[in-house]
């Protein structure tokens, strides 16, 4: 009987020991953590290393977005062509590559002549302009010019200095009937393989016979074959050129055939017309195999796009004794930056430039 009760009694206490036991297991996994840190109960907050990130608002480094006020500048491929608030609430519109007059202070000399493709200067029509160069053809100067009398068009001559020497009356016929006489070089040279003092001499000499013959001081040049470099510009811009004209269109009239098509009167009116574009200058010559016959369509088909002839000069700002700062826009700029940059004002660039 007594070793009945002690074994029921070892039981009991066994019991006991299994609920104390499990009792501090279970306290152990809800109120202790693994690593020993109290807490990971329901509704616990996470220790700091587990905590959920802030998630923040992106921001832009400085320079990504405009100052307040300005707008970036549309490439010229975009749709839509960004406009400019000023104070005045006026709205101007700039675009990539496009080309600015600033007004500049000073004696205005350029280190460089400016490299002109087409005109600057805006304006409420679509202008245009016609050029013809003269090496050493002549005979069809006179009829060319009936023509463009004939539709009452005013164009503009590069004349070699020898062109002129050789052909004083055709010079000054050329002026006489309102078109402008500039220089296209004294003998027609490959002036990249010049020395500087072979292209000053191809400057000085040329500029002074035309001087001489016409009267008029010539102040644009076109450089033979279009060629020229830095060490061109600077001493173009030494010798009185702030400009150097080259062109938007070569109507290739100075070839009969080119590689293997035929130039004929009909395709130079259709490349004239499919390649016109607003400030445009064509490029044609005095001694053009069609250049007389395509003349009438060109200029009729030019005029019924709505186009007005002019000369390149009226594409230019006038001189005023001064040559001014010519800045092509770039993307990203406005009138605003523009101004800053060159210490003039947005009213002075829009005034110089005729903005809309």
């Amino acid at each position: 009987m007594k070793k009945q009760k002690k074994k029921q009694k070892s039981r009991w206490v066994l019991h006991i020991i299994l609920l104390v036991v499990a009792g501090l297991i279970i306290y152990g996994l809800f109120y202790h953590g693994s690593d020993g840190t109290e807490g990971e109960g329901p509704g616990s907050p996470l220790p700091p290393s587990q905590e959920e990130p802030v998630l923040e608002e992106p921001h832009e480094e400085p320079g990504e977005n405009p100052e307040p006020g300005d707008k970036p500048v549309t490439d010229p491929e975009q749709e839509d062509p960004v406009s400019e608030s000023e104070p005045s609430g006026s709205k101007y519109t700039i675009y990539a590559g496009q080309q600015l007059i600033i007004p500049v202070n000073g004696n205005g000399e350029a280190a460089e002549s400016i490299v002109i493709n087409s005109g600057i200067i805006s304006s409420e029509e679509k202008q245009i302009a016609l050029t013809f160069d003269a090496g050493w053809l002549f005979d069809q100067t006179i009829d060319l010019l009936n023509v463009l009398d004939d539709y009452q068009v005013k164009a503009t001559f590069f004349l070699r200095g020898k062109w002129v020497e050789d052909h004083p009356d055709l010079a000054k016929e050329i002026l006489k009937r309102g078109h402008s006489v500039e220089n296209h070089s004294l003998t027609h040279g490959h002036m990249k393989q010049m020395t500087d003092e072979e292209v000053r001499n191809e400057m000085v000499m040329s500029t002074k016979i035309i001087e001489e013959v016409t009267g008029y001081r010539p102040y644009l040049f076109r450089p033979p074959f279009g060629e020229y470099d830095n060490r061109i510009l600077r001493i173009l811009a030494q010798q009185g050129y702030p400009y150097t004209v080259k062109w938007t269109v070569d109507s290739l009239d100075w070839a009969e055939e080119l590689n293997g098509q035929k130039i004929t009167e009909q395709y130079l009116i259709e490349r004239v017309l499919r390649g016109a574009s607003d400030k445009g200058i064509v490029l044609m010559h005095v001694g053009g195999y069609q250049t007389v016959n395509a003349l009438p369509e060109i200029i009729e088909g030019l005029r019924k796009d709505g186009y007005k002839l002019v000369k390149v000069n009226d594409m230019l700002p006038p001189l005023q004794g001064q040559t001014p700062k010519i800045y092509t826009v770039e993307k990203g700029d406005t009138l605003i930056s523009i101004a800053r940059k060159y210490g003039t004002t947005v009213e002075e660039i829009v005034k110089a430039n005729s903005l809309q």
